[in-house]
């Protein structure tokens, strides 16, 4: 070999030595390499021994059968890592049933599988179920060593069933899956007339010696994919989302329109994967540590959305350890949760953002009860809504008639007042002064008419806040509205046509109430006088909420149009049989000769003005 050629083999040699150098493990790795070869050889000696295990226990048990046929309820005695019942292999399903629900068990898994309500449909006349087969799952798991056990996989023997007796007993199943006679996983169902409730006991008994893991917990995961039985999958999945309860605390939920998780830091009380309508809700007081919940959207028209949820449940060295619960499968309407005193009504708003604080006591305390009230001698509730608005309005009337007397003074005083606006043109601040003067003499208040409004807006917006969320307006017709929980349509635009910001139909209701507010508008200005721009944002703020209002709920927007047509009435009444403009006029002038007592707010208004044009003057001096 020539010199170069040595030279480049000495090279490469060494570039392969440094390499190697390079490359060679940490003693960090060494012995994590070690750990890792040493479980994996411990781990090939287990199952190798689990695996003769069950031979022995499976030949054990064929013997057993062999010998002893008449013994029909006998168990197949196999491992820790399986349960099983020799005498059932394949799905079988039974239902408890009241007269508000049917409830369908499986003995794979011992779970419900489907859940109907009776005296509910969908928006297309189906039978209004909740969940069924595929669309819902609710198995435990535990470990076994390196093994997981979920109950899911796992054919239950039905040990005991009881029926329902002529609507006044309740009924009961139990499922059990054995690992030995005296080793066994147990669960209870039991339903009662009339209830929505289902009593649910999960019993798990002599499994200490299986459930090996330093935690000692089992974890529930309950999963269901929500279907849709209302008139738009969109509302429907805008109301739906997972609700919780802390002990003592008031209901908390993830986000209604985003997909999203939390962590349960501590024990909670119920958890609800909540519908429009209706809702599915597991009970369980002081028996859950903690969990992970999490919301998942379905994009298709199947699924409303998808709810996950896995709970911790811990398990003690016990012989037996006893986890009671319940489910609520059933209608979300406010006064029956109310009534099962666990707050599980706080799943249903009364009340949104910042107007909660006062649109949910008016809803709890006044227009629910008076609803329910009237719902008890009257069966359509388009009619009601119409009682209602006629009390609403009646209440508020000797307000109503207050506030059109300060208009009418005050459109008396017009003239007075643009004679000092042309005066003092070049002076705000003494065009104020001398106009609260001028208020002062006249005996008129110039915020009489703002009393009314701010009573009717708590009463609008909770109205806003409990109609797309009563259950008692579902499905329930009126006029050429079909629903008065959805928007009424009177044209749906053809080809899947849609207007932005306003929708793919047309809703009379919305219309008419669009309409009224112009005319209330129009109203206004010619008895208040108003011009510039302020007239025509009156105008045209009823056509900007058009497109919203076009697809809120029928009921709504009849509401609203009620209200709007009986403000029309009783303005057009007041100012034509009760108000004389002239009289006002004549009281007017005769109040301007006697010395005007000011009350303390007119004083605090005029002493604000004469701040103002103090801060004014000493500006315009720097």
């Amino acid at each position: 070999m020539d010199k170069n050629t040595i030279t480049g083999l000495v090279l490469i040699g060494a570039l392969l030595l440094a390499w190697s150098f390079y490359n060679q493990p940490s003693a960090e790795q060494l012995a994590q390499k070690k750990i890792q070869d040493s479980t994996a050889l411990i781990r090939s000696k287990l199952q190798k021994e689990e695996s003769v295990k069950a031979n022995l226990v499976q030949s054990s048990a064929s013997d057993l059968s062999a010998t002893d046929t008449s013994k029909p309820s006998a168990v197949t005695i196999i491992n820790a890592g399986y349960f099983s019942d020799s005498t059932n292999t394949h799905e079988d399903f039974l239902t408890l049933e009241n007269d508000v629900l049917k409830v369908t068990l499986s003995n794979k898994g011992g779970r419900v599988y489907a859940v109907e309500l009776k005296k509910y449909k969908t928006f297309d006349g189906k039978n209004m179920k909740l969940f069924e087969s595929e669309s819902s799952e609710f198995s435990y798991y535990f470990f076994t060593g390196t093994q997981q056990i979920n109950t899911g996989d796992i054919y239950f023997k039905t040990e005991n069933k009881s029926v329902l007796i002529a609507g006044k007993d309740s009924s009961s199943i139990q499922y059990r899956a054995y690992l030995s006679t005296d080793k066994y996983i147990e669960q209870t169902y039991t339903i009662r007339p009339g209830s929505y409730m289902i009593g649910y006991n999960l019993k798990l008994k002599g499994l200490d010696s299986i459930i090996t893991q330093k935690d000692r917990s089992i974890t529930l995961n309950w999963k269901q994919k929500l279907l849709n039985g209302e008139h738009t999958i969109i509302d429907n999945r805008n109301y739906s989302s997972v609700y919780f309860k802390y002990p003592k605390e008031s209901a908390s939920s993830l986000s209604l329109t985003e997909d999203g998780g939390d962590k349960f830091p501590s024990s909670i009380y119920w958890l609800s994967f909540k519908q429009h309508f209706f809702n599915s809700a597991l009970i369980a007081p002081k028996i859950f540590d903690q969990g992970n919940t999490k919301v998942s959207i379905d994009t298709g028209n199947v699924f409303v959305k998808t709810m996950n949820a896995e709970l911790i449940m811990p398990y003690s060295r016990d012989k037996e350890n006893i986890y009671p619960m319940n489910f609520y499968f059933g209608p979300n309407r406010y006064q029956s949760l109310r009534e099962l005193g666990i707050g599980l009504e706080e799943i249903v708003p009364l009340g949104w953002g910042i107007f909660a604080w006062f649109a949910t006591p008016i809803n709890k305390y006044f227009i629910l009860p008076l609803f329910n009230f009237l719902n008890g001698f009257i069966g359509n509730y388009g009619i009601i809504i119409l009682i209602m608005t006629l009390l609403i309005r009646g209440v508020t009337l000797p307000l109503t008639y207050k506030s059109m007397v300060s208009a009418a003074k005050m459109k008396v005083l017009k003239p007075e007042i643009d004679e000092l606006k042309e005066k003092y043109k070049d002076d705000q601040g003494k065009f104020g002064q001398e106009q609260m003067k001028l208020f002062g003499k006249a005996g008129v208040n110039p915020l009489g008419g703002c009393l009314p409004l701010l009573i009717q807006i708590p009463i609008l917006t909770a109205m806003y806040s409990l109609f797309p969320n009563a259950i008692e307006l579902r499905m329930q017709p009126f006029l050429w509205a079909k629903d008065l929980s959805s928007y009424d349509s009177i044209w749906n635009f053809p080809n899947n046509f849609s207007l932005p910001f306003y929708g793919d139909h047309v809703s009379l209701f919305t219309l008419l109430m669009t309409v009224t507010q112009i005319i209330m508008a129009v109203y206004t200005s010619q008895m208040n006088n108003i011009t510039g721009q302020m007239k025509w944002m009156q105008y045209i703020f009823p056509v900007m909420l058009l497109g919203i209002f076009n697809n809120l709920p029928a009921a709504l927007t009849y509401y609203y149009f009620l209200f709007n047509l009986f403000s029309i009435i009783m303005q057009w009444g007041v100012q034509k049989y009760m108000i004389d403009e002239k009289a006002i006029h004549a009281q007017i002038q005769e109040n301007k000769k006697k010395t005007p007592k000011k009350s303390g707010f007119m004083a605090r208004l005029e002493e604000m003005q004469k701040k103002q044009k103090t801060a004014q003057r000493d500006r315009m001096k720097k």
